[in-house]
């Protein structure tokens, strides 16, 4: 006797997934930027050195007067010699009228005047040590300058950024399936 069977055949259901990756894009454009250069300033003043030299003096004593100098000595000079001419005169005079003197004067006027004494002299360096004056002014010199610099300016750009979100699909790859087959049962049927 044969017992019949049952077979049982089952394909499991799959799952498929189907995925698209995600994308980004980052772009990043660069700044921009402006640099302006500003000079430094400077200012330079010089007064330039003055040598002052001064010879006259020098000049007067060698006798190389100016004619100004000159006449004024000249007539100071020619001044002083009349003055000194008449007090000698008026001098003499007196002695002269002075009859009741003892001695004579006309001797002793003709021996002062036949016998001046001797000259007066010195020794004396021309032009004299200092005659020449010298007066010196040194040179000035102002700097000013003034701070010059940079100014920057930067204009940033913000990135680009696309992005693309990926995707995730699900289906049914494979339907679940079940057979059922009997096994051993054999039937005949005649009529």
């Amino acid at each position: 006797m044969q017992i019949p069977q049952i077979r049982l055949q089952q394909t499991y259901a799959q799952i498929g997934l189907r995925i698209t990756q995600p994308v980004q894009e980052i772009e990043q454009p660069t700044a921009e930027q402006s640099i302006k250069q500003i000079p430094a300033m400077m200012k330079i003043e010089r007064q330039p050195s003055e040598l002052e030299i001064d010879q006259e003096q020098a000049w007067n004593e060698l006798g190389l007067k100016k004619i100004s100098v000159l006449t004024a000595e000249m007539a100071e000079f020619s001044k002083q010699e009349g003055l000194e001419a008449i007090a000698r005169i008026a001098q003499e005079g007196d002695q002269m009228a002075a009859i009741g003197n003892k001695s004579d004067p006309f001797a002793s006027i003709a021996l002062a005047k036949a016998s001046p004494g001797p000259a007066d002299f010195n020794i004396a360096f021309i032009p004299s040590y200092g005659s020449v004056k010298l007066h010196y002014t040194p040179a000035e010199l102002h700097i000013d300058w003034k701070q010059g610099g940079a100014e920057i300016e930067v204009t940033p750009h913000k990135p680009i950024h696309n992005y693309t979100p990926g995707k995730t699909e699900v289906y049914l790859r494979q339907m679940q399936q079940l057979q059922i087959d009997f096994v051993g049962i054999n039937v005949n049927s005649k009529t």
